[in-house]
């Protein structure tokens, strides 16, 4: 594993070109289509599919907000009169929508807390050594994963006490930093359903009755064979990342100026307290049956009429692009269903049913490899709605629960190797370049394999439980 440091200086490329080959398969994909298709089915379906196919092209250039390919589609379906309105703009009054609205909201006031800071300042007036911070780093991650839906979130909200951290002259440890907090906040984001936008969206594409099966408990209940895998993994992985480290302490924490804290007890206290409130009433739902939806919404509507959250921090910490995003994916199973192409685009695919009936382990490894090849080019929210969409209704002709197979979907496509497959990481490197801290780029890229393939084994070792649960 070499310790060689990534390069410091990092050219921009002009990306007027690509954005013109880009812009181009924007028009010229969904035309080709029209004609390859034009025989084949309705006007209708046809012309969702060539909008369908133009708003992923978007998505996998990034070439505007992710929101805005969605969001564009369902009002060209509306104003050329493909879907009824209700269904097209559907998402923005489901259950998700405001469960994911409640959620965000609380995640903005964790933001304006100081908790984190506090554990910075402990951790630098203690000297902590490097494995301690390691755990810190983890433990941070791991927490927000409850409570901070976005995994970019997540990661910005703990990358200063990571920065705080980093020393020139030790790529190595730098590395071992970078992979504790993207891993950290990444690898439990499938596991708990707030842990991930994609996970509403999932909930959203399930009938009702499936989806209310698998509401915080039932999904947490659903993943924990997976989590438990991923758990003693990450552990292993955080071991063998301490022994590697071989240094404790750094001797430069002594002059190091304590963080600076601008704390506000009542609204830190009273943070904790609603995130009780929240814990207390998930854990007791068989008992009071409210929906999980309007206990989030009803804590997220008392931030406001207590004036926890200002304008200006709502504009500030409110992940809206988020929520629009996730409002107009979640209308796209009711749109396919409506328009017949449900049903059409799983007869496209016929080759995952005789894999499935020949072994459920095969099925799971063909599937799983296709989705880290499509991830190879396209980033990991447009790839699970493509393949979602695609394949979940294949799920009942392969005898397995739609959850199940959206899960797997989901885990892998949130895996990632290279810092283009994933905002966490992309993010990250692109801190540690822009303050020309070393890293060994070697060694984040063999963890992240091996982290990758610590989410496969998951899925394998979950089938006998969910054989057990009656999912399989």
């Amino acid at each position: 594993m070499s310790d060689a440091p990534h390069s410091l200086e990092m050219r921009q490329p002009d990306s007027t070109y690509r954005d013109f080959i880009a812009w181009s398969l924007v028009g010229l994909l969904p035309w080709l289509l029209y004609v390859q298709l034009d025989q084949s089915l309705p006007f209708d379906q046809l012309i969702f599919l060539c909008l369908a196919l133009a708003a992923i092209v978007m998505w996998i250039f990034r070439l505007t907000p992710d929101f805005v390919p969605g969001l564009a589609l369902i009002l060209v379906v509306t104003l050329l009169d493909l879907v009824p309105r209700d269904i097209a703009f559907s998402g923005f009054y489901s259950q998700v929508f405001f469960l994911v609205f409640g959620i965000f909201v609380l995640a903005a006031l964790l933001a304006e807390t100081s908790w984190l800071a506090r554990l910075e300042r402990v951790l630098v007036r203690k000297q902590a050594s490097f494995p301690t911070r390691l755990c810190a780093v983890v433990c941070a991650g791991i927490l927000l994963t409850l409570v901070v839906p976005s995994p970019l979130g997540r990661a910005s909200m703990v990358q200063p006490l990571v920065h705080r951290f980093f020393r020139n002259g030790r790529p190595r440890n730098n590395a071992f930093l970078a992979l504790a907090h993207m891993h950290g906040t990444t690898l439990l984001s499938t596991i708990i359903l707030t842990g991930n936008p994609l996970n509403f969206v999932l909930l959203g594409m399930l009938d009702d009755q499936t989806s209310g099966r698998f509401e915080w408990m039932g999904w947490l209940k659903a993943t924990s064979a997976a989590g438990l895998v991923i758990a003693i993994g990450f552990v292993a992985v955080l071991a063998v990342l301490s022994i590697a480290s071989r240094r404790k302490s750094t001797p430069d924490d002594t002059d190091a100026a304590l963080p600076r804290i601008d704390a506000d007890p009542l609204r830190d206290w009273a943070t904790l307290g609603l995130y009780a409130i929240l814990l207390a009433a998930i854990l007791s739902r068989s008992i009071h049956q409210i929906p999980l939806e309007w206990i989030v919404l009803s804590l997220a509507m008392s931030v406001f009429f207590f004036s926890g959250l200002t304008l200006a921090t709502l504009r500030q910490r409110f992940d809206w692009p988020t929520l629009i995003f996730v409002a107009t994916v979640v209308a796209w199973g009711p749109m396919l269903d409506h328009l017949g192409l449900s049903q059409w685009l799983a007869d496209q695919l016929p080759v995952l049913v005789p894999l499935f009936a020949q072994s459920l382990h095969l099925g799971f490894a063909v599937l799983m490899i296709g989705v880290f090849v499509i991830r190879l080019a396209v980033p990991g929210a447009p790839a699970f709605i493509i393949l979602a969409s695609t394949l979940l209704p294949f799920a009942e002709v392969i005898g397995i629960s739609p959850w199940v197979l959206g899960f797997v979907i989901l885990t892998v496509s949130e895996g990632f190797i290279w810092p283009y497959q994933h905002g966490v990481f992309s993010q990250t490197v692109t801190a540690l370049d822009a303050e020309r801290t070393e890293y060994s780029m070697p060694s984040l890229i063999i963890f992240n394999i091996v982290f990758f393939l610590l989410r496969c084994l998951a899925v394998f070792v979950s089938i006998p439980f969910w054989k057990a649960l009656h999912l399989i």
